[in-house]
């Protein structure tokens, strides 16, 4: 990832001089390992951060998309908090995950959309907190958000409480799978976005490196819609890094289109999920494809389904 990374930055050099003291300091410091970066802060003062190359061009692309710092800032050189809305801040690691990537991918990329006024949010894979705030930010009346892992967890209840939205978002400690369970939970301490219930098998995947496994809680759709007193769910972003196949393939259709929109991240070949979904009554289609091995699959049911 590192040298992946490293790649997009070079090219993305003029980009950089506008955001950290010394462009060619940090490509040094990343091709070194040492991960230093000075960022600009504004009024020519530049805070030292630690960082790593996924992250940095996190960074520049939040920058550039708008999306600005807070003005005082952590004292920890492994951190920095964003000033996602006129009160609320919200804090991203720097040197494990990609906490600036998915940041981008939310508030600067869209990578969602942008109109969840008045809908009900289900949210799989919550991270750090990031997508839940995202759409409670963008309107939805109410986001149940699950997230299993301890460490993503803590920071996502902060972050939740350090945006003031815990009127608006729910959080789960537990993971979404077939059936409702207690099961083995595949960890990836410097890969905390890349946990997983059942990692894919996916070239990229074979990047990641699972130190551990923890038991964790996993619900199933009918124990969500009951969480939530409702009878259907207006939008649920999946990212759950292989879970996707074995959750909507014992599905029913009637179940399925309990949802009305589907906005899956698959790790696999879409194909078999892309079938199941269109007999339902979805409409579907991928976006971000990466020649079948990741992308996004948004499936919105039919108005005659």
């Amino acid at each position: 990832m590192r040298w992946l990374y490293l790649v997009k930055i070079l090219y993305d050099l003029p980009k950089l001089r506008r955001f950290v003291r010394s462009p060619l300091q940090s490509l040094w410091s990343i091709l070194s390992g040492r991960d230093i970066h000075f960022i600009a802060m504004g009024g020519g003062r530049f805070l030292k951060r630690k960082m790593t190359a996924p992250n940095l061009y996190g960074f520049i692309h939040l920058r550039l998309s708008g999306v600005e710092l807070a003005p005082q800032q952590p004292d920890a050189s492994d951190q920095l908090l964003w000033q996602l809305s006129s009160t609320g801040t919200f804090l991203t690691r720097l040197t494990v995950g990609m906490d600036l990537m998915t940041l981008y991918e939310l508030f600067g990329r869209k990578d969602y959309g942008e109109e969840f006024q008045g809908k009900i949010v289900v949210d799989v894979g919550a991270y750090n907190g990031d997508s839940a705030v995202f759409f409670a930010l963008r309107g939805a009346q109410k986001v149940l958000a699950l997230e299993p892992y301890p460490p993503n967890y803590a920071l996502a209840e902060q972050n939740i409480q350090r945006m003031g939205l815990l009127d608006k978002i729910k959080l789960l400690p537990c993971a979404l799978g077939p059936k409702r369970a207690r099961s083995r939970f595949h960890v990836a301490p410097a890969s905390p976005d890349a946990n997983a219930l059942e990692p894919p098998d996916s070239p990229l995947q074979k990047l990641i490196r699972y130190e551990h496994t923890q038991e964790v809680e996993v619900l199933a759709l009918e124990d969500i819609l009951a969480e939530l007193g409702a009878e259907s769910i207006d939008f649920l972003k999946m990212d759950c890094e292989g879970c996707e196949f074995s959750v909507l393939n014992q599905l029913s259709a009637d179940s399925l289109r309990r949802v009305k929109v589907w906005h899956i991240e698959y790790h696999a070949k879409p194909d078999s999920l892309v079938q199941k979904l269109k007999e339902a009554g979805f409409v579907v289609r991928k976006e971000k494809d990466r020649r079948g091995l990741l992308g996004y699959l948004i499936a919105e049911l039919s108005t005659g389904a």
